[in-house]
């Protein structure tokens, strides 16, 4: 039979193998997913949902002048579609705590004398408190009020007098007989932009809180994917199914572990973040550590789903990666989360690490509380919940 074998070409036996090795493949269906669905998903996702233009950025109007000039204006900055007033205030502290909560990034207050300036030719000053914590955002707002500022201002220059220094004089308002000259600023319109959060805007400050969501999401599911299908592999799974152990107490002593070295993995990031990219701690740490135990949590009873409903450490490290390239590239992380597009922000808000990268900005960067972000702990627990009653329905204690 060797002999034989070895009697046929060197070629045809390769054929052989490769052919072996491509059935074998297409028989496991998980692998054959990976194979047709990264491809797909990487083209979706870099395609259609990824995008660097800011739009509709959520800002509040605290318009001290409420005069038509005025209202005017706020319909111009809204026009440039880099604006979205989803919040008109009178209190300039309310519209900052809004800021620091997370629900608006901009906030455009136009001062009392705004229209008595601007029709006399003092020149319209408006200031925009905008949340650098995002230096793109930050960059889009600057360039759209820059923008419109200086469209203003050329169409208003027919109606200036050119003098050599740039200005023109015009009587001011007086109690005596004579007329006091003023000076008429060379520009009509100007925005004052006031970067908060993030006065430097260093894209370290923005990367390294979000990290600790990134990297938490890859240690903690691929762990936990691993745990349940690497003892059916060592042969240690007929242990468990002769133990007294119920299917959720199961589930939760093998999260437990790992809570801990997800802990461990925060404080080390955090101490780098702190040592070496000198990132601000603005908020409480123990709220923080909270946020984390909810997330860590979350995270874990994922990977026990997967690892319920795979067959190998293979088939638990491709599922994965499945989840984790989305968990990326649609929370925020790397790209701005408004300028996706509806459905991609719907898929985004059902991703823990979307919640996640929002508390520890908020904490770290604006010094936010738990109170502030009750949304995303309540989204986390959501998933928690829903994760390890899923966990505890697929996993069988047979062979």
């Amino acid at each position: 039979m060797i002999a034989r074998l070895m009697a046929v070409p060197p070629i045809r036996r390769v054929v052989a193998v490769a052919r072996k090795e491509l059935r074998q493949l297409f028989r496991d269906r998980l692998s054959t997913a990976f194979v047709v669905g990264v491809p797909l998903m990487q083209l979706m996702l870099f395609g259609y949902a990824i995008n660097q233009d800011v739009r509709h950025v959520p800002a509040a109007l605290v318009d001290h002048s409420n005069t038509d000039v005025s209202r005017r204006l706020a319909g111009q900055l809204e026009a440039t579609q880099t604006f979205d007033f989803i919040h008109r205030l009178a209190d300039p502290e309310e519209a900052k705590k809004l800021m620091r909560q997370g629900d608006v990034r901009v906030v455009v207050e136009i001062p009392r004398e705004f229209a008595h300036n601007f029709y006399r030719g003092r020149g319209g000053r408006i200031s925009l408190l905008v949340d650098a914590a995002d230096p793109t955002i930050a960059r889009a707002v600057r360039s759209a009020a820059e923008g419109l500022a200086e469209d203003i201002n050329r169409r208003q220059a027919p109606f200036q007098v050119g003098q050599a220094e740039g200005v023109m004089r015009v009587p001011r308002e007086r109690d005596a007989f004579w007329a006091e000259p003023d000076l008429v600023q060379p520009e009509l319109m100007r925005f004052t932009v006031l970067n908060h959060y993030n006065p430097e805007m260093r894209t370290a400050v923005f990367v390294v809180p979000a990290l600790l969501g990134v990297i938490l999401t890859t240690t903690m599911i691929l762990m936990t994917a691993l745990a349940i299908v690497r003892e059916r592999e060592r042969g240690t799974f007929e242990f468990l199914i002769g133990t007294p152990v119920s299917r959720m107490e199961l589930m939760v002593g093998k999260i437990v572990p790992y809570v801990g070295i997800g802990f461990v993995q925060i404080s080390l990031v955090l101490a780098a973040g702190l040592l070496l990219f000198r990132v601000p701690v603005e908020g409480s740490l123990f709220d923080l550590m909270i946020g984390a135990l909810v997330f860590i949590a979350a995270n874990l009873s994922l990977g026990l789903v997967i690892s319920s409903v795979t067959s190998s450490q293979f088939q638990a490290t491709q599922a994965s990666f499945l989840f984790f390239l989305p968990s990326v590239l649609l929370s925020g992380f790397m790209f701005p989360f408004g300028a996706m597009p509806k459905p991609a922000q719907w898929l985004g808000e059902l991703l823990p690490l979307t919640h996640f990268v929002r508390i520890c900005r908020g904490v770290l960067l604006r010094d936010s509380t738990l109170a502030d972000q009750s949304g995303e702990i309540g989204a986390m627990l959501v998933f928690l919940v829903v994760g390890m009653v899923a966990a505890a329905r697929l996993f069988r204690k047979e062979l």
